[in-house]
């Protein structure tokens, strides 16, 4: 497992890549105890005349050894392995330093496998954070609704998308949501508040990178000593 940052890390050390299901059942194959078949032929053998006896010609069977061989992995791949599987530990280790819902967040943004778990945790805790302001039930209940929206627009963001804009925003929470807004008026009603929450989210997201840079960083110090 390589340590190039620690987004990569996070996402890295959620998961042992694996090969497709018939590449595996291939690698089985050729791991797996090798036996060749005995086979029996029956040779005539000549037994030649000795004195007043006879040649005699009789059939006698000759087998064949049954020989077995064993395929081991190569010693390089299950080095690599180990190391693979122990770098998976130390950076879930430094991950679990973290506060719960701050590991949830990281997990919203870089775990490969995303769960409702992850998505309810992160919103909490990015609305918390967040502080609303004052605001008309109705328009609370919008701005709630934008702490996703601003979340899964950041998540694009680290993946290499572009920020969503006041289009796309309004598009999404009618879609998902069901609720609507307006773009035209976005300066007015909501500007303000989708910076202030892509700003929290971006503490947050500095804050849940912390313990794996610092483990990263440790890593390449103890290689280069």
């Amino acid at each position: 497992m390589k340590l190039i940052g620690a987004r990569q890390a996070w996402t890295d050390s959620q998961h042992e890549s694996k090969a497709s299901i018939s590449a595996v059942a291939i690698d089985s194959a050729k791991s797996a105890t090798i036996a060749r078949r005995a086979r029996a032929r029956q040779h005539e053998v000549v037994f030649a005349a000795m004195g007043e006896d006879k040649e005699e010609r009789i059939k006698v069977a000759r087998q064949k050894i049954s020989i077995s061989e064993t395929r081991r992995t190569p010693i390089g791949r299950s080095t690599a392995r180990a190391a693979h599987l122990t770098m998976m530990g130390k950076v879930q280790r430094a991950i679990g330093t973290l506060p719960f819902q701050v590991q949830q967040f990281g997990h919203f943004l870089y775990h490969p496998c995303l769960t409702m778990q992850h998505v309810m945790n992160a919103v909490l805790l990015i609305t918390a954070k967040a502080q609303l302001p004052d605001l008309t039930s109705a328009k609370r209940v919008k701005a709630q609704y934008l702490v996703t929206l601003a979340l899964q627009s950041y998540k694009a963001e680290v993946t290499g998308a572009a920020e969503w804009g006041p289009a796309r925003v309004a598009a999404e929470m009618n879609a998902f949501f069901g609720v609507s807004i307006e773009p035209k008026h976005w300066n007015r009603d909501w500007l303000d508040l989708w910076e202030s929450l892509k700003a929290v989210i971006k503490e947050v997201d500095l804050e849940a990178q912390s313990p794996v840079w610092q483990l990263i960083h440790a890593e390449k110090e103890e290689s280069a000593a």
